[in-house]
């Protein structure tokens, strides 16, 4: 099972942090494990054009496990905030999407502080 934890604090994305393995389908054939890292990785790339060096990625591909965290948000311009928002907007409902086809290999939830 796959999991996502996404964190807000006063309306601001935090942080997220995906782990776990989907068994889908076996390494290399599973869809649901391709379509998380595609839209993860997807989202990496896109706070690396905009905020670059302004937010922290961990990785532990043993672990099958990633991370967006310390978002420096005392750096961003209020444009920066609000495509860090989209981003992560767009991220949480494509993953919230597997999540609902695929429920027995991927949870997600989301806190809010």
């Amino acid at each position: 099972m796959t999991k996502a934890n996404f964190k807000k604090i006063e309306g601001l994305w935090t942080s997220l942090e995906v782990s776990g393995h989907a068994n889908f389908a076996s390494a290399g054939n599973d869809i649901v494990c391709a379509g998380i890292s595609t839209a993860v990785i997807l989202s990496i790339n896109l706070l690396k054009q905009f905020i670059n060096g302004r937010f922290k990625v961990v990785e532990n591909q043993k672990l099958g496990l990633i991370a967006i965290n310390e978002i420096d948000y005392e750096s961003l311009s209020d444009n920066e905030i609000s495509i860090v928002d989209k981003i992560f907007t767009t991220l949480y409902d494509c993953l919230n999407d597997i999540a609902n086809d695929y429920p027995n290999n991927f949870k997600i939830k989301i806190e809010n502080k």
